[in-house]
C-alpha cells in the first residue's frame, strides 16, 4: 500500500509538473505573439510614415506608383485630371493639353505644381484615417484620393486658351463679388500629360513655360496704377475727377521714350478725362501734391505690396521706401506686381472699393466621399470708401457702354520691354466681372484690349 502511494505522488508530481511547463510555454508563446503584434502594428502604423519617406523602400515605391489621385473639376463638373489605367499602372491624364498653369502637374519623378501641390493630401487621400490606412495595407488595396471642384470654367478657359496663342502673358478672369477664379491662363503654358517627356527641355526654355505668369510674373505697372492713385487721391480730397487739369495732352519721357495720352483728349480736359485717354501728364502734376508716405499708403491699401493667399506659388513681395514720387506714381519706380495682384486690386473699384480675395477650390471631397463646399473667403477691408471707386469707375473709358476699362503699354524690366495691359469690368454699371490682360512685347495693347474684350463678354453671354 505505501508503495502505491508513492508511485501514484510520483505520478501526481509529474503531471503537475508538466502542466505548469505547458502553462509557462502557452505564455510565453501568448507573450510571444502580443509582441509580434505590437511590433506589426509599430512598423506598419506607427513607423509606416517614416519608413515611406525613405527613397530606398521599395515597397513605398511601389504603393506611391499605385495611389489613385483625385480628379480636379471645373465649376460645372467637367474633368480637369483624373487618373486613368490599371491599379498596376495608373496614368495621369490631364484633359486639356494646355492647361498647365492653372493646374498644374503631377510626376512621380519631378513632384507636383499647381493645385496638384496645393491639395496634394485631398488629392491622394492622405486623409483616411490610421486603421484605415492599416487594413488597405494588410489587404493589399491602393490608396484611392478625393475630388476637388475648382472655380474655373473649363470652356472659358479653352477659348482664353485660343486667344492667347503664339504669345507671350496672362489672362486672369475673376467672379464678383466673391473672388472666385473663372480663367487663369499663362503663355507660353506646356502639357501636363508630355512634363516627364520634356521636362529638361522646359526647364531650360528661355520663355519659361514652367513659370505661372499669372501668379508669379513681376512686372512694372505704368500707368496701370493711375485708377487706384486717382480713387486715392479723391478719397484724401486732393481732387475731384471733374476739375480741369493743365496740360492734359502734352508728352511726357520716360525711360528715354516719349509718352502721351492713348488718344488726344479735348482741350478743357478734366481728370475724368485724363482716367478715360490714359494721360501721363496730369500724374505728374499730382506728383508734387501727394507725399511718398500717402503713395505707398494707397499702394499697400490695394494690395500692391502683399500677394493673397492662393493655392499655388505666388511671386514674392519686397516694399521699399518711395523715394522718387515722380517714378512711383508713373509705376516706374521700384514696384512690380503680378496680374493675380491687379485684378484683386482692379475688382475693389467695381466692388464698392473692397478687395475680394481670389480664390480657386469651391469644394473638396471628406474621405468619405461626400462634398464639402469650400465658403468663399471674407473681402478684404476696403481700399478707398464706396464713392471714391464709384467716381474712378464712372470716370473709365468705355466699350459699346457695356465694358468699363482702362488699357496702356508700359515699359517693364531692365531691358524696358513694351508690355500691353487691359482692364476690364463688366457690366460696366455693376461689374459682374474683373479681367486683367498682359500681352508682352507688344508695341500697343490692341491685342491686350481685344482678348479682355472677348473673354468677358464670353462670360456674360447667356448659357
Amino acid at each position: 500500500m505505501l508503495l502505491n502511494f508513492d508511485l501514484n505522488n510520483l505520478l501526481m508530481s509529474e503531471v503537475t509538473e508538466r502542466t505548469i511547463r505547458i502553462e509557462y510555454m502557452a505564455a510565453g508563446m501568448l507573450a510571444a505573439f502580443f509582441l509580434t503584434a505590437v511590433a506589426l502594428v509599430y512598423w506598419a502604423v506607427v513607423r509606416a510614415p517614416v519608413l515611406a519617406e525613405r527613397g530606398d523602400n521599395p515597397r513605398a515605391v511601389e504603393a506611391e506608383l499605385r495611389i489613385r489621385r483625385g480628379r480636379i473639376l471645373d465649376a460645372d463638373g467637367v474633368v480637369l485630371a483624373e487618373t486613368v489605367g490599371t491599379a498596376q499602372a495608373p496614368l495621369r491624364l490631364y484633359t486639356i493639353p494646355s492647361i498647365g498653369p492653372a493646374v498644374g502637374y503631377y510626376s512621380f519623378r519631378h513632384g507636383t505644381a499647381g493645385i496638384e501641390q496645393g491639395y496634394d493630401d485631398v488629392l491622394r487621400g492622405d486623409s483616411a484615417g490610421t486603421w484605415d490606412a492599416f487594413w488597405r495595407r494588410t489587404l493589399d488595396e491602393p490608396q484611392i484620393g478625393q475630388d476637388i471642384r475648382l472655380t474655373l470654367d473649363a470652356e472659358l478657359q479653352r477659348a482664353t486658351e485660343e486667344l492667347m496663342a503664339g504669345k507671350r502673358g496672362a489672362v486672369l478672369l475673376l467672379s464678383l463679388p466673391d473672388g472666385g477664379v473663372k480663367v487663369m491662363v499663362s503663355h507660353p503654358g506646356y502639357d501636363p500629360n508630355r512634363l516627364d517627356e520634356l521636362f529638361e527641355e522646359l526647364v531650360q526654355a528661355q520663355q519659361g513655360p514652367l513659370l505661372n505668369r499669372a501668379t508669379q510674373g513681376q512686372y512694372q505697372p505704368g500707368l496701370l496704377l493711375q485708377p487706384f492713385i486717382l480713387a486715392s487721391a479723391v478719397e484724401q480730397e486732393l481732387l475731384q475727377l471733374n476739375e480741369t487739369t493743365v496740360n492734359a495732352s502734352s508728352s511726357i519721357v520716360v525711360r528715354n521714350q516719349l509718352k502721351t495720352c492713348r488718344e488726344t483728349p479735348p482741350d478743357d480736359a478734366t481728370w475724368h478725362t485724363a482716367l478715360a485717354f490714359a494721360c501721363p501728364a496730369p500724374m505728374m502734376d499730382l506728383a508734387d501734391e501727394i507725399a511718398p508716405g500717402d503713395l505707398a499708403a494707397a499702394f499697400d491699401r490695394f494690395g500692391f505690396y502683399t500677394q493673397p493667399e492662393f493655392p499655388m506659388a505666388t511671386a514674392p513681395t519686397v516694399t521699399q521706401p518711395i523715394t522718387d514720387v515722380e517714378d512711383a506714381i508713373l509705376g516706374q519706380g521700384v514696384l512690380t506686381v503680378t496680374p493675380l495682384q491687379l485684378v484683386r486690386a482692379w475688382a475693389a473699384l467695381g466692388n464698392g472699393g473692397v478687395l475680394p480675395t481670389p480664390y480657386l477650390v469651391s469644394a473638396v471631397q471628406n474621405s468619405a466621399g461626400v462634398w464639402q463646399n469650400a465658403e468663399a473667403p471674407e473681402a478684404e477691408l476696403a481700399a478707398v470708401s464706396p464713392g471714391s471707386a464709384d467716381a474712378v469707375l464712372a470716370a473709365l473709358g468705355r466699350y459699346e457702354g457695356t465694358i468699363a476699362e482702362h488699357s496702356t503699354t508700359v515699359l517693364s524690366g531692365p531691358q524696358e520691354t513694351m508690355n500691353g495691359w487691359y482692364l476690364g469690368l463688366m457690366p460696366a454699371q455693376s461689374p459682374r466681372y474683373a479681367v486683367v490682360v498682359v500681352v508682352e512685347e507688344a508695341a500697343d495693347a490692341s491685342s491686350a484690349q481685344q482678348i479682355g474684350r472677348s473673354v468677358l463678354q464670353a462670360a456674360m453671354a447667356p448659357d
